[in-house]
């Protein structure tokens, strides 16, 4: 096997490595803002669980706030029937009776509001049943996701670390031409200096590359580079990729 021959074989070494660095670091980028979606999500069930026992507490506030006034406002009514009975006139009488009234009619108004809010409070009990039921469902589901997240996180890092070194480590076998022009395409780029050719297309920016090219490229036996993006050009079955 010639020199150039062994420097495409590690080169291939080289973009998978990169590959799989890539699909880590995109990995370690997208997590933590997934990270955060799931954390605003499980903060928006809290929330719609906290609304609405805080509603059935304010409901529960009014009721027992208005069976007082109803209370205060019986005693009142006593009290008024029992003035009521010592009245001399006529005139006296039916002032009383109109106070007694209105004083009723409060009494009355109180308790259809009663009745309302115990047929609010009994609604939102079910509701709220029914969405502790839900979100207990979704927040296992969303803290289960969450913790395979930072365990991704976790082993995603170890594992970077071990495919750089990895990569460090084949650098040095390749020939200096060869490792000065991937390390240049490298840095310019930013993923990796080398693609793999599926078929006709070259796998770093998807173009076409002509037939007598792709002819030769699947030898891997010469350094040729696309002429569009200008990585260096090798083959090898996408079986073969993992």
């Amino acid at each position: 096997m010639s020199k150039t021959e062994e420097d495409v074989q590690y080169l291939i070494q080289i973009v998978k490595k990169d590959i799989q660095i890539q699909e880590k670091r995109r990995f370690l980028d997208d997590a933590p803002s997934k990270i955060k979606a799931i954390d605003k999500e499980l903060k928006k069930m809290d929330e719609e669980l906290e609304e609405g026992k805080e509603r059935l507490e304010r409901l529960e506030k009014e009721r027992r706030h208005l069976e007082r006034e109803i209370q205060d406002t019986n005693d009142k009514i006593n009290r008024k029937r029992e003035e009521q009975r010592n009245v001399k006139t006529n005139k006296e009488y039916r002032a009383i009776n109109t106070e007694i009234d209105y004083l009723t009619k409060i009494v009355d108004r109180d308790e259809e509001r009663i009745l309302a809010i115990l047929d609010e409070v009994e609604s939102i009990k079910n509701n709220l049943k029914e969405v502790e039921e839900r979100v207990n469902r979704e927040k296992d589901k969303l803290l289960s996701e969450k913790e395979a997240l930072q365990k991704g996180i976790e082993e995603s890092e170890e594992a970077l670390k071990i495919m750089e070194d990895e990569k460090v480590r084949i650098l040095p076998h390749i020939s200096e031409p060869v490792r000065k022009l991937y390390l240049r395409i490298l840095n310019v780029k930013g993923d990796s200096g080398v693609a793999n050719l599926v078929g006709d297309i070259c796998q770093g920016c998807y173009s076409r590359i002509p037939p007598q090219t792709a002819h030769e490229v699947r030898k891997n036996n010469q350094i040729i580079t696309c002429e569009v993006c200008g990585r260096i050009l090798v083959y090898y079955p996408l079986e073969e990729s993992k």
